[in-house]
């Protein structure tokens, strides 16, 4: 089978690289919490004995191979930042990925989230390879459907692609699920995984700071969708409980990095809004360790699947504070204490009631233990995922992998 698979906008090649130099599947690429997707790829392909050809988006054009396994960065033309120069950008990018698929000779290509319009994958079907899709992130936020004239086209347009066209899709949710589904959509095979980890440097059962203070952790992309700067509204707001000292840790980095701590400075909050911006893996787990609840404030322009973040909260013992947007309420609900969406207020509620309620914060730091399990269990994991969508458009039932062995576990 030749597989041509189009990921996200990370450096594939670069993992691709270290992996390799690393001999070993994964144990190289821990510096990272997450176990990268790619490198979840190809370990699947090389153990079916696929050829393949991998691409991502990521700025810095590179490629490397490995025996059958070819990975690629190829970046998007820039042809604007928003408007119909973005649309213009999608449709040729679904162009060239489409006619390098065709040199390669791919009898499937499966597509990632964020690539391009669902609908222009119809470049690959004309060409005569078949399509799964995979969904990292939701065609659109829980209660924020498309409203304007072109986002409602788009979504009819890929809707009909999906209904008619696609082989079959994997997701990270239900909602995901969901959304595939949606608009006719009903007998699409959809293959749902869990984002997996490495338990090592978790420490779920280590108490959380004893300052005085209770400690709320952001971590991910700093950007204004991601909620960020509602972070600081929150602050602002638990400044005047003077009975109650509330820490904001702000862990990565993102466009809204230096915005957000202008902010912060602005709003003279740098002793409770404290932005690190994007820390290594062993400060990253000591400030999990630290906190309390991670909070994640995904606001309606984002199409959130199921963030890595909640998955590393419950691996660390801690409780979620989000909304519906973060789409995890399914995934690991009982463990969470729910927002409302784009709501400052109910996202201080939230906190005050975990903060003045110590037994409440208990009850939902130990349903973290049972939502863990999940996101270490490799029959859940993308490669299954993978695996299923290639044998159904293969048409060949192969027997099951030990997939943890995909994960260089004995």
């Amino acid at each position: 089978m030749r597989v041509f698979m189009a990921l996200g906008p990370g450096d594939i090649v670069g993992d691709h690289e270290k992996r390799v130099a690393g001999r070993a599947a994964f144990r190289s690429m821990r510096g990272e919490t997450s176990i990268t997707f790619s490198a979840q790829a190809i370990a699947l392909l090389h153990a079916r004995g696929h050829e393949a050809l991998l691409v991502s988006s990521h700025p810095r054009r590179a490629r490397f191979s490995e025996g059958a396994i070819e990975t690629r960065n190829v970046p998007k033309w820039r042809v604007g930042r928003g408007g119909i120069a973005f649309h213009i950008g999608q449709v040729a990018y679904a162009i060239r990925l489409a006619a390098m698929a065709r040199r390669f000779r791919a009898h499937l290509a499966i597509i990632d989230s964020g690539t391009t319009h669902w609908f222009m994958l119809t470049a690959f079907t004309l060409m005569g390879i078949p399509v799964a899709l995979n969904f990292h992130n939701v065609r659109w936020p829980q209660g924020f459907e498309p409203r304007g004239t072109l986002a409602r086209f788009i979504r009819r347009l890929d809707s009909w692609f999906i209904r008619t066209r696609a082989k079959g899709a994997a997701g990270c949710s239900p909602e995901c699920a969901i959304q595939a589904r949606a608009d006719g959509a009903d007998a699409l095979p959809v293959f749902l995984w869990t984002g997996q980890f490495s338990a090592d440097g978790f420490e779920p059962e280590q108490p959380p700071a004893q300052d005085g203070a209770f400690h709320v952790l952001f971590a991910g992309r700093v950007e204004r969708n991601k909620g960020v700067f509602d972070l600081v509204e929150m602050a602002s707001m638990l400044r005047t409980r003077p009975d109650l000292k509330v820490v904001f840790d702000v862990c990565g980095d993102g466009g809204d990095l230096e915005p957000l701590r202008a902010a912060v400075k602005q709003a003279d909050l740098a002793d409770v809004v404290r932005v690190h911006g994007r820390l290594e893996r062993a400060a990253l787990l000591q400030a999990y360790a630290r906190a309390h609840v991670v909070i994640v404030p995904t606001r309606g322009d984002f199409c959130e699947g199921m963030p890595l973040v909640c998955a590393e909260a419950m691996l660390s013992g801690r409780p979620v504070i989000t909304s519906r947007l973060s789409n995890a309420l399914p995934v690991i609900g009982e463990a969470i204490a729910e927002a409302q969406p784009e709501s400052p207020p109910s996202y201080v509620a939230a906190i005050e009631m975990l903060a003045r309620d110590p037994s409440a914060w208990a009850r939902l730091q130990a349903a973290t233990i049972p939502c863990r399990q999940q996101f270490l269990d490799r029959s859940r994991s993308y490669p299954v995922a993978l695996d299923r969508l290639i044998a159904l458009v293969a048409k060949d039932s192969q027997p099951p992998l030990a997939y943890r062995h995909l994960f260089d576990e004995d």
